[in-house]
Parts: structure tokens; C-alpha cells; sequence
């Protein structure tokens, strides 16, 4: 495994409670997420190539921010990482991305014709 998750091992000899990272000074996503009951629900979970919550909220537990440039304050760290840690990540990007939901499809046209550039002379096709 690419991850090393044996200290998903050692919560037994701790409780939710008392692993729960002090994030009272933390200016980021995860942050503002994150919550006693849903660090509980996912604290043992982990992916296939073993990637956990702790695996995935340490960037932002070291990091707190900028008190005035929110971070996201979590990484995924593998495709599985959406859907196992689902309950945190979807919240964290759609507070990130201004309301993107899990449902939003990104709009995608890949037909050059349809390209726009904005300058000084208002909305032109590339070439014009």
C-alpha cells in the first residue's frame, strides 16, 4: 500500500474525542466542515491503497491559514478518497467553489469554434 495507515491501528487506544485535532484557530474549508461527530463517523475509515482522514485533513491541521486567505485545508489523495470521505469533501468543495454540489456536471465544449477572447475590443473569435 502506498499509504502508510498503521496508525488507523493505534485509535483504539484513543477515543474520537480525544483525537479530534483543536482547529479553533484554523482559517480553511476543512475547518469550517469539520465537525466532533463526522471526524467520528470517518476516523477508521481508509481507501483501498490506504488513505485515511487523518491521511487527508493533516495538511490543514499543520497549516491553520491566513487569517485573511481561506485555504481549502485538506488533500485527496487518491480517486476513492471522493467517495469514502464523501461526507467532508463534498461540503469543503462546495463552500471552495462558490456552490458547486456533488450533482454539477462541469460544462465542457471542446469545439475551438466556439472559443471567445475578451480584450480591448469586446468579445472577438480567435483569428479575428
Amino acid at each position: 500500500m502506498p499509504f502508510g495507515n498503521t496508525h488507523n491501528k493505534l485509535k483504539l487506544n484513543y477515543s474520537a474525542e480525544q483525537e479530534y485535532p483543536d482547529l479553533t484557530k484554523h482559517n480553511n474549508h476543512m475547518a469550517k466542515v469539520l465537525t466532533p461527530e463526522m471526524y467520528e463517523n470517518l476516523r477508521d475509515k481508509e481507501t483501498p491503497s490506504g488513505f485515511t482522514l487523518d491521511d487527508l485533513i493533516q495538511t490543514g491541521v499543520d497549516n491553520p491559514g491566513h487569517p485573511f486567505i481561506m485555504t481549502v485545508g485538506c488533500v485527496a489523495g487518491d480517486e476513492e478518497s471522493y467517495e469514502v470521505f464523501k461526507e467532508l469533501l463534498d461540503p469543503v468543495i462546495e463552500d471552495r467553489h462558490g456552490g458547486y454540489k456533488p450533482s454539477d456536471k462541469h460544462k465542457t465544449d471542446l469545439n475551438p469554434d466556439n472559443l471567445q477572447v475578451k480584450g480591448d475590443g469586446g468579445d472577438m473569435k480567435p483569428g479575428n
